[in-house]
């Protein structure tokens, strides 16, 4: 008898009843919140939908694009909660009703608007309506509630048994547990304060022992945190980068990883001029909008590298990726930043590299953005450019060495030239070759344009070298007119080093004439990084090769900073998108979309669109129906000599790669 009347017993009859109390109000007040969050949450996702199924709907229903509509109405139906679907015209006739695998008893039916936005003006195109099933919301909600109850019963249960342990509680314990931190303290692995509410001597000491265990640990943070951040700034430092690009590539050795480097420019100015404690101010107010604008762009990691260089990290990041990042980056710092009163506008070079693609470890990863950022420097500040594998990873040896081999290449007729068919999609046949240069080494055999073209471009011998391609290319067209290819067109790839060294257009003028050639045919493809502020000089050459009859073409679009000004602005014909668009495969849905959009906006602009980098059937097919003009890839055929490429013109490939390889 005198067992349920222990202390022990009388607390639990005392709390028991309390805890129940506070465990069914809570119960039931976390029940009704969970389903109002649960309503909001799934009226926000129908809005959702809503919105964007009509935006989407918007060109396919003026256009009444049918397989568009139903790609889209495939896209609404894989959404758990969609039912039916219908859509209206503009005069409220239903133009598509469908039922969806999922039915529901008392469907909840939303509307929006579909309006199409042209240059002029808006125009209501129809309705789109879906039917939304809210039982789901109601099993969700059940299962919730049941979950909260067992929770809530586990609660009570562990509130009773440690409430039967109170007073079992003895000075051992409190002891051990003392030991224990000690063990967790020497071992590194932080202080771990000790719950306890022992009373007398043995109370005292175990406060004070976990008082002095906290302020260890807190130092032994502080320590920590210093060493992996900025004084200045608080972003990480460079050894915190070093071990965040440490731990990434060791757990996800297999994701990408995108870095973006700034650099101020002249900062070096802003100190002599305003003082090192305005300049440290300056670096502050850097940081916080960077914050800012990393908190809005999904951004990984923030570094201040050291001084005036500040590193942003992107997850999953591509290169298309890297540079919208760039130009958004650019955007939050074009407005002023003050010191005192005074009005101070900052600009920035900035670099970017990939992992894996550009370096596997954190060390020559780190290398490769400086050195990006370093070649933005060497040709003008203010710029963004991804890191290019370049002569800059050769050994100064073995760069001393091609250089020279280009030279004898050059001399003692070792270079070739490869060129790989463009098919006309509109004619069914091979309409044009793109020019590629080749270089055969008496030792060592084939040597990758990889390796020798960045080693003619940073000697300068990329100048003699294209003039070489140029009229050994217009030679071969020349060729091709007498064998009764004379509608057939030829592209040769053009350097920022070749137009920056001047005479290109009067060379190009002369061997024209010499080969008695029509300018007409002739495309000659630019890199985006080309278009990125061109000078006063490549914009009168670009100007002077569209007079000479020459189309341009802008060649791997979508790789670099790609922007809509310069392709209204500047005299472009031809857009070639980069094999990037097209390796995704047929399943990667978000390239498709990107491809198809470049397509349709190089139409709407009245310009060509090359795609590159077939390589099989269903990428042919998947192009071909997005309308692109011309396809290029080993589907159809493999960069070749000139004679294996005029025996292919009687071929005509359409669904087999050609034989060999050069």
């Amino acid at each position: 008898m005198r067992r349920w009347l222990s202390l022990d017993w009388l607390f639990v009859l005392r709390i028991l009843p309390v805890s129940l109390l506070i465990a069914v109000a809570l119960s039931g007040f976390q029940a009704w919140q969970l389903q109002a969050n649960f309503t909001r949450e799934l009226e926000y996702k129908e809005s959702e939908l809503l919105r964007i199924g009509a935006a989407l709907l918007a060109s396919p229903m003026w256009n009444m694009d049918e397989t568009s509509i139903q790609a889209l109405v495939d896209v609404l139906y894989a959404d758990d909660d969609v039912t039916s679907v219908q859509i209206l015209d503009s005069s409220g006739n239903v133009v598509y009703a469908s039922q969806g695998s999922k039915s529901s008893l008392q469907p909840l039916w939303r509307s929006a608007p579909i309006v199409f936005n042209d240059d002029y003006r808006a125009r209501e195109t129809g309705e789109i309506r879906l039917a939304f099933s809210r039982e789901q919301l109601g099993e969700s909600i059940k299962a919730a509630v049941l979950n909260i109850f067992l929770a809530v019963g586990l609660m009570v249960l562990l509130i009773t048994w440690l409430s039967l342990r109170f007073h079992y509680r003895h000075v051992i314990t409190p002891l051990n547990a003392i030991l224990s931190a000690m063990r967790h303290l020497r071992s590194g692995e932080g202080f771990r304060p000790i719950s306890t509410r022992a009373a007398g001597e043995v109370g005292d000491a175990l406060r004070a022992f976990n008082t002095l265990g906290v302020q260890l640990d807190e130092a032994q943070r502080e320590i920590d945190y210093q060493t992996r951040h900025d004084r200045l700034t608080q972003l990480y430092n460079r050894t915190g980068l070093s071990e965040a690009l440490d731990e990434w590539i060791a757990t996800q050795p297999q994701r990408g990883l995108g870095l973006l480097q700034l650099d101020i420019n002249h900062f070096r100015w802003i100190n002599e001029s305003y003082g090192q404690q305005a300049g440290n101010a300056l670096l502050v107010d850097i940081a916080e909008r960077l914050k800012q604008s990393a908190l809005q762009s999904n951004a990984s990691l923030l570094t201040r590298l050291g001084g005036d260089e500040f590193v942003i990290t992107f997850a999953d990041a591509d290169a298309s990726t890297l540079a919208n990042q760039a130009a958004q980056l650019r955007e939050a710092l074009q407005a002023p930043f003050f010191i005192g009163q005074e009005e101070l506008f900052v600009s920035f070079t900035m670099g970017g590299a990939l992992y894996p693609r550009h370096a596997h470890t954190t060390e020559s990863l780190v290398k490769a953005l400086v050195l990006a950022v370093q070649n933005v420097k060497s040709i003008g500040r203010g710029q963004y450019r991804l890191y290019q594998h370049s002569a800059s990873r050769l050994p100064a040896s073995d760069m001393i060495i091609l250089e020279r081999d280009l030279h004898h290449a050059l001399s003692e007729g070792h270079l070739r030239l490869a060129f790989q068919p463009i098919f006309g999609v509109d004619l069914g046949k091979v309409v044009g070759a793109e020019a590629l240069l080749r270089m055969v080494h008496p030792q060592r055999g084939m040597i990758s344009p990889a390796t020798f073209i960045p080693v003619a471009e940073e000697s300068g011998l990329i100048v003699p070298i294209g003039q070489w391609v140029v009229d050994q290319g217009l030679a071969w067209l020349k060729r091709m007119d007498a064998q009764g290819h004379n509608e057939l067109t030829l592209s040769f790839n053009v350097s920022a080093r070749q137009l920056h060294a001047g005479g290109f257009v009067e060379a190009l003028r002369r061997s024209l004439k010499v080969h008695d050639v029509p300018a007409e045919r002739i495309i000659l493809e630019m890199t985006e990084n080309l278009m990125l502020n061109p000078e006063p000089a490549i914009l009168e050459q670009f100007a002077a090769l569209r007079a000479l009859g020459c189309r341009l073409a802008i060649d791997d679009f979508g790789t670099g900073y790609s922007s809509l000004s310069y392709l209204q602005k500047l005299p472009f014909d031809i857009i070639k998108i980069d094999r990037s668009f097209v390796q995704g495969g047929p399943k990667d849905e978000r390239h498709a979309l990107l491809a198809s959009a470049i397509i349709e906006m190089g139409h709407a602009l009245g310009l060509s669109v090359t795609v590159e980098g077939i390589e099989t059937s269903d990428q042919a097919s998947r192009f071909i129906a997005m309308s692109a003009d011309h396809l290029q890839g080993f589907h159809y055929a493999r960069p070749q000599d000139g004679e294996n490429f005029a025996h292919l013109l009687t071929v005509q490939p359409t669904q087999q790669s050609s034989p060999p390889t050069f």
